[in-house]
């Protein structure tokens, strides 16, 4: 999702309440108008500040396909409709660039994502289970990473959706082994991924980019194999759901529950991993991994929030032994109403987690698809 990459201080230098970077309602910084404008392309700076690649950027060019009708708080049921092409480098010598394009057509009745892009990614693989050793393994993968995703609205009124998507990864692996033996030092091996999953998704929230009422629920359940362009065979169950209420005018609150499991030939890449505010990329991995968290909003000020979140995770690697060695995170943030019409805050976020502290610029939900 490109939204996340937005840019939160390009307002800075508009002056007057004319410019369509300034809201006529409350003469503050407002992104909606900009957004509408026929000329809809953004040029948006990326910043990059996961722990597991280190801090970076990049920029990417968005054009904002222009919406008919008026705008509410979830303007006719639909999300941005964006194409954009993107790249990226880090301070750990990770990049990539690619493009592609999301949307929502037929009022709604069909949702489509798509995405291509080069990816190398330096990362630490910290055994998940599958050593018994506790040493930290650095390695690279490299190579073309695509999704395809299609749903369709079942019935008109009710917002869910079935549908498929489409994942394949050709990369190269390189491990550099920590071995002192000049033929061992470093190991490098190709390999693919292709699967397919049946997607069922319950979309019922105010608002697409930052809710604040309603459940999101998403369910992935496939297979990746030789047939789909892979070459290792393995089942994926990935379950996503989301409840937002609010707590009062100015208070509002989330939870979220996430389930994820994979059996088979599993490529160590492709194990899921505790996702959460405070803890790395793939720091803690297994063939099962369960994660659940809370955040709270407080709107302070006019557009100014405050927010709170914790939760907790675990990489299992069966559910015999839940609860066995619990993960936890947190942290505190801000927010500012960043575009009314389409309900889009944005902020920066500050968290702890049971190794580091860690910060993020949060555009819209952290809890995006």
């Amino acid at each position: 999702m490109l939204l996340p990459f937005l840019l939160l201080f390009l307002p800075v230098n508009a002056q007057n309440k004319g410019s369509k970077l300034i809201s006529e309602e409350d003469g503050a910084v407002d992104l909606s108008e900009f957004l509408n404008s026929t000329t809809g392309f953004l040029p948006v700076p990326i910043i990059i500040t996961e722990p597991a690649v280190g801090l970076g950027g990049g920029f990417a060019l968005a054009y904002f396909h222009k919406r008919k009708g008026e705008q509410g708080d979830r303007p006719k049921g639909l999300s941005p409709t964006v194409s954009f092409a993107a790249g990226a480098y880090t301070s750990n010598d990770t990049w990539f660039a690619g493009g592609g394009h999301q949307g929502s057509y037929k009022e709604d009745r069909w949702r489509y994502l798509g995405a291509l892009a080069y990816i190398s990614a330096n990362l630490t693989f910290y055994g998940a289970g599958i050593l018994i050793d506790e040493r930290e393994y650095e390695f690279n993968m490299k190579g073309f990473f695509t999704i395809q995703e299609l749903l369709y609205r079942v019935k008109k009124e009710i917002p869910f959706f079935m549908g498929l998507n489409y994942t394949y990864f050709n990369n190269t692996i390189a491990f550099e082994t920590g071995l002192n033996i000049p033929e061992l030092e470093r190991l490098e091996l190709e390999t693919s991924i292709g699967g397919m999953n049946a997607v069922f998704l319950f979309d019922g929230r105010n608002n697409t980019l930052t809710p604040t009422k309603g459940i999101y629920s998403v369910m992935d359940i496939g297979s990746f194999n030789e047939a789909l362009g892979g070459d290792s065979s393995f089942g994926n169950f990935d379950s996503r759901s989301y409840f937002y209420t609010p707590m009062g005018e100015k208070l509002f609150s989330g939870y979220r529950l996430n389930v994820s499991s994979n059996w088979g030939d599993v490529p160590f890449f492709s194990l899921p991993f505790i996702s959460l505010r405070g803890i790395p990329a793939f720091r803690y991995q297994n063939s099962n991994v369960y994660t659940l968290e809370t955040e709270w909003r407080w709107n302070l000020y006019k557009r100014w929030s405050l927010v709170g979140f914790v939760g907790a995770g675990e990489a299992l690697d069966n559910y015999g032994d839940i609860f066995s060695d619990l993960k936890v995170a947190g942290g505190t943030g801000f927010r500012y109403f960043l575009a009314k019409q389409y309900g889009l805050h944005a902020g920066i976020d500050v968290s702890r987690g049971p190794e580091i502290w860690a910060w993020n610029i949060t555009v819209g939900s952290y809890w995006g698809r």
